[in-house]
């Protein structure tokens, strides 16, 4: 879920960086579902980003249809239906639709001088962070208050007197909130902002008050202030954020747009009632025809402490926006091909964990057979010792030890020699047992590669080996991890193979040529 989240949040900065292509024309069908030459070149130019060079077109349809008969895949599989995935996608879409109301409400202008009052400042744009935090509501009575400031003076004392150390067991212990997180300029209060930007990594700040409640802040890390390119989407939804949580309204132009959108009529009797009286079951205003009263204003106003002036402006913001909200794929092709993007991405990601990843790495006949038919490409370039390097006080005893180890299975012998030459307060023999390849061990370049002699060790002067060279691996475990991720792209790529058998795909060579010709 956490994942999916995060993936969500990575489309909705990118997207609040620049303009998206928005074209009608059908540029291929996968399984009779149509693709706009939007969609596609949205998806394209997002993978080109990621890699940092412009793909080309004919390498990335292939890619483009893999995703989308993934996505259907899934779809068949159920695996949209989960909840998971609704809330992943009820998070990206709210996330989506931020993105786009930010991009519109923050000029280009205000952007270049957020970014520069953050490169001026010297702060750079992610620090990464643990509190000790303890949630304060605004009519917090003052004996609550001064039992809070007591309680983090007596746990800030502690860490100096500690130096620190058991930071995070306080975390865990006091703070209402136990996760790390990273946090941009503009992101938070001023005066989280202020403290946590003057310390450095493995600092961490007196107790200090913020609108939210009370902190303890330490940093983890920082990052460098990134090009303006790379931050200009976050730095304008940060500040889209900023200013709708801090004012309880919309920047004038969007709000202007909104009004005009949806008709926005207010009624003046009603809410001069409202203000004057506090309360009013009059109509307040009028959008797209549905009238809103004063009984819905008390239902918001319930949860959004404040003066009745500024409630009524946030009433009015809330109701444009969840209006705009629920009609967004409608009024905005982009942002209905990046919803549908987005999905698809989710559900080829799930897909494929649940076909391909989990099957390889749990599969462990699958994962041996495998190995069996093509053990010759686990061959190695030179070939290996595998055995144990057996350093002893004598020669009698290294016949003794050979003589227990033909007896006792490999993964039992550092335990059998333990058990039976070093349990005095002696021990007689010191051994290493491994698969080396040369230049790993002396004793074993000396003894099997023909490497020079190296000096004995003093108080184990006998050395001898138990084992034999190999030019492979003779179990699978022994290449696990190789062996894994070549099993997964042989799954991968049989899977894909089938998807594309079973699958239909049409593409309008005319409509594909207007990417590379007209939207570089």
């Amino acid at each position: 879920m956490k994942k999916w989240k995060n993936a969500c949040l990575g489309v909705a900065l990118w997207l609040a960086a620049g303009d998206v292509f928005a074209q009608q024309p059908v540029v291929m069908r996968v399984n009779g579902r149509e693709v706009p030459l939007g969609e596609f070149y949205l998806a394209y130019r997002r993978d080109s980003l990621r890699q940092g060079a412009e793909l080309k077109v004919s390498d990335f349809v292939p890619r483009f249809v893999n995703r989308k008969l993934r996505a259907m895949a899934a779809e068949e599989a159920g695996l949209d239906t989960l909840a998971d995935f609704k809330e992943a996608m009820a998070c990206c879409r709210k996330q989506l639709a931020e993105a786009v109301w930010a991009k519109e409400a923050v000029a280009e202008g205000e952007a270049r001088r957020l970014y520069d009052r953050m490169s001026h400042m010297h702060r750079p744009e992610t620090i990464c962070v643990e509190h000790i935090f303890k949630r304060l509501p605004q009519n917090v009575p003052g004996t609550v208050l001064h039992e809070v400031e007591a309680r983090m003076d007596t746990i800030y004392n502690r860490l100096v007197q500690e130096g620190g150390t058991g930071f995070e067991a306080y975390v865990q212990e006091f703070s209402d909130e136990k996760d790390t997180f990273c946090v941009r300029s503009l992101q938070m209060p001023v005066e989280f902002e202020d403290t946590v930007w003057a310390l450095q990594p493995g600092g961490f700040s007196r107790p200090f008050f913020t609108p939210q409640g009370m902190h303890i802040v330490k940093v983890i890390a920082r990052k460098a202030v990134a090009p303006f390119e790379e931050v200009r989407g976050r730095l304008v939804l940060d500040n889209f954020r900023r200013q709708v949580q801090s004012s309880k309204a919309l920047p004038d132009g969007l709000l202007e747009r909104l009004k005009q959108t949806y008709h926005f009529t207010p009624d003046k009797k009603g809410m001069n009632e409202l203000v004057r009286r506090g309360n009013t079951r009059r109509v307040l205003f009028t959008l797209n025809g549905k009238t809103y009263t004063g009984s819905d204003f008390a239902l918001f106003a319930s949860a959004h402490p404040g003066g009745v002036k500024r409630q009524l402006d946030a009433f009015v913001a809330k109701t444009l926006l969840d209006c705009e909200y629920a009609d967004l794929e409608q009024m905005n092709a982009d942002f209905g091909w990046q919803m549908q993007m987005h999905r698809d991405s989710l559900l080829a990601c799930a897909i494929y964990d649940r076909v391909v990843v989990q099957k390889s790495v749990s599969d462990e006949k699958a994962l041996q057979r495998y190995f069996q038919k093509h053990r010759s490409d686990y061959y190695w370039e030179e070939p290996r010792y595998k055995g144990i390097v057996l350093h002893c006080v004598n020669r009698r005893t290294a016949k003794r030890v050979k003589k227990l180890l033909k007896q006792v299975p490999a993964n039992e012998w550092m335990d059998a020699i333990r058990l039976v030459f070093n349990d005095g307060k002696r021990p007689k023999v010191q051994a290493e047992q491994g698969l080396f390849p040369p230049g790993e061990n002396a004793y074993v370049d000396h003894h099997v590669f023909g490497g020079v002699k190296p000096e004995k060790l003093q108080d184990f002067p006998h050395t001898t080996l138990f084992g034999r060279v190999l030019k492979g691996p003779e179990d699978y475990w022994e290449v696990r991890e190789r062996l894994i991720a070549d099993y997964r792209q042989h799954l991968e790529e049989q899977w894909q193979a089938a998807l594309r058998a079973k699958g239909k795909v049409e593409i309008n060579e005319e409509v594909l040529k207007t990417v590379n010709k007209s939207h570089r």
